[in-house]
């Protein structure tokens, strides 16, 4: 096969890949383009890395074992927490990583464990708001490199938090309160705050959260007749500015505001986003800011990045699964062996994939049906006419 051939297959080859593989064979060339490095993380960490950042985690529960030296240890639910320990990050030198690794988490469905590919990077150190807008931006690039019917959410944690927290609330409400605007839920919102006395015209601005969303421009300038303080001000203005740095990178093409995304308040700060496709009712992928939780492990400096759903993105759909073969090509029982070793040889230097058959396999799938006859290759459409 000549280089030219070479190329085809190649090319052919990655448009044939299903969705989480297409990820990991071009992300890893997209990530590393900005600088990001590849961190491998063993399979185990001790079990007490956990156990103190549980908040952290998607569920409350760890598969455990007990290692040859007495450590308990865990196999690994969480990428990040490790990244964070193992960071030499700082003000003056930042670290960009990526990875490609399998977490084993509880899967609240089930009643089980399940193990989850994941692929992600991070950005740890001195963060300015271009920092953010290049991890965001490689978020929206991660998702439209998969598939183009995509959404990425964005937020700013500011926002609902300091809202909540000018009105003074016992912390068992504050929490509730962010769960109900975490799920859009408008007539729990108004019911609850009535129950625990937030004033009416209060009550007005905290319902209309869940309905912040939508264009970024739009819906940005709905949310500042909401600002009471200067903390919601500047969360407003920083995602102003990173949404225009977006643009300014071609990256801001289906990417919208919605306000009510709100992380947890001990480990996440600043931007935040959430991921989707189309066809899929999940987000599958998730980041944002959690310059908390560095400081959880005494570390001053700051940190973005996110998470990209590997088991989620495999169950789309391509264009490919609707065909077994690219190519069928049929001859006579006649038809030298020569020929037909040519022919097939042949059909897939053009980069196809290519099944020789006497006559056609029942249910065979395949985007072209050729004729072989004396050498020559006739391709023939489904209806039953050929040309050459």
């Amino acid at each position: 096969m000549n280089r030219k051939g070479k190329r085809v297959d190649m090319a052919n080859r990655k448009a044939k890949l299903k969705p989480a593989e297409k990820a990991t064979f071009e992300l890893r060339a997209l990530y590393e383009q900005f600088g990001y490095r590849k961190y491998k993380m063993g399979k185990f960490e001790e079990y007490g890395l956990y156990a103190s950042n549980m908040d952290f985690l998607s569920g409350d529960k760890v598969l455990t074992f007990t290692d040859l030296d007495g450590r308990l240890m865990a196999l690994k639910p969480d990428v990040t927490l490790s990244i964070i320990k193992d960071s030499d990050a700082d003000l003056q030198s930042s670290e960009k990583l990526y990875y490609i690794e399998n977490v084993y988490r509880e899967d609240r469905e089930g009643n089980n464990f399940v193990e989850i590919e994941q692929m992600g990077l991070e950005y740890l150190g001195n963060v300015d708001d271009y920092g953010i807008t290049e991890v965001v931006a490689l978020a929206v690039r991660t998702l439209k490199g998969i598939d183009k019917n995509y959404i990425l959410e964005i937020s700013h944690m500011s926002f609902v938090t300091e809202l909540l927290k000018d009105l003074g609330l016992k912390y068992d409400d504050y929490v509730h309160m962010l769960n109900l605007i975490r799920s859009k839920n408008a007539p729990g919102i108004v019911k609850v705050a009535r129950k625990i006395g937030v004033p009416e015209d209060r009550i007005n601005d905290i319902r209309e959260i869940p309905s912040l969303f939508g264009p970024v421009k739009q819906t940005l300038k709905r949310a500042r007749k909401l600002v009471i303080n200067q903390e919601m001000q500047e969360g407003l203005d920083q995602l102003e500015r990173v949404t225009d740095g977006l643009r300014a990178m071609d990256a801001a093409d289906n990417v919208q505001i919605d306000l009510s995304i709100v992380n947890d308040t001990n480990y996440y700060n600043g931007i935040i986003f959430k991921g989707y496709f189309e066809e899929l009712a999940k987000h599958v992928l998730a980041g944002g800011q959690y310059d908390k939780a560095m400081a959880k492990f005494g570390r001053t400096t700051g940190a973005i990045g996110f998470g990209l759903y590997l088991n989620e993105v495999s169950l789309l759909r391509t264009e490919e699964e609707k065909y077994d073969v690219d190519a069928l090509m049929l001859y006579g029982a006649k038809e030298p062996i020569a020929n037909v070793a040519k022919a097939i040889t042949s059909l897939r230097k053009q980069g196809m994939s290519a099944r020789a058959e006497r006559s056609r396999p029942k249910g065979l799938k395949c985007r072209k049906v050729y004729r072989l006859k004396d050498g020559v290759l006739t391709e023939k459409n489904q209806k039953g006419s050929q040309h050459a």
